[in-house]
């Protein structure tokens, strides 16, 4: 599939790779941006999209190989973030390290004063994450601090305890690469977690 850029070409664009939990940290951004009512685009790759006249557009999906090149390219993202990148490839790939080499790519074209997000406990996400690479900043992100209750979890945070009911074991881990995504667009931790409290 093409991927019609056109309309996104004025906007800061920021995309949310990798094949495992890039649906979950974008669908918590989109209600945590949605909450605080602050003015951003969200973009589904292979969807119909209402896009504003936001400067800003958080972009999901793209991962899939076509014609030797991976989708997301024709984004230009001037912010990426990567969580897990596992085996089971997206569609076109024929090798794991193909896959890795075009997420690679994608970080290495970053802009000038461009950032990269990513995640430690992913062995792909940190070698990509390391990488030097000139005026581009790296910001890493770990699990948010917390434990398993018997219907989701008990996060802490500064403000006290937050009890959400949530069917996801990986939630942390998903919650907290939102939270670094949405602190480079200003979202403080309380706004953060006001919002979040209000996720399921």
């Amino acid at each position: 599939m093409q991927v019609n850029t056109t309309q996104l070409k004025n906007k800061q664009r920021i995309y949310i790779g990798g094949n495992h939990g890039a649906n979950k940290i974008f669908d918590i951004c989109t209600h945590v941006l949605l909450s605080i009512k602050k003015s951003v685009d969200f973009y589904r790759y292979g969807e119909a999209n209402l896009l504003t006249d936001s400067p800003i557009v958080i972009i999901k999906g793209a991962e899939e190989l076509v014609d030797k090149q991976a989708s997301f390219h024709s984004f230009e993202p001037h912010i990426l973030l990567i969580h897990r990148v596992k085996e089971d490839l997206p569609n076109g790939y024929s090798s794991f390290e193909q896959y890795v080499s075009e997420i690679e790519k994608l970080a290495d074209n970053l802009p000038k004063s461009g950032s990269l997000i990513y995640f430690e406990d992913d062995d792909v996400a940190i070698l990509l994450g390391k990488k030097e690479r000139e005026d581009v900043r790296a910001f890493s992100y770990t699990a948010l601090e917390g434990e398993k209750t018997v219907d989701g979890f008990k996060i802490t945070t500064t403000a006290g305890p937050i009890f959400l009911t949530i069917n996801n074991d990986k939630f942390l881990k998903h919650a907290a690469g939102a939270k670094a995504l949405l602190n480079r667009l200003g979202v403080t931790d309380d706004e953060f977690f006001k919002a979040l409290k209000s996720f399921n």
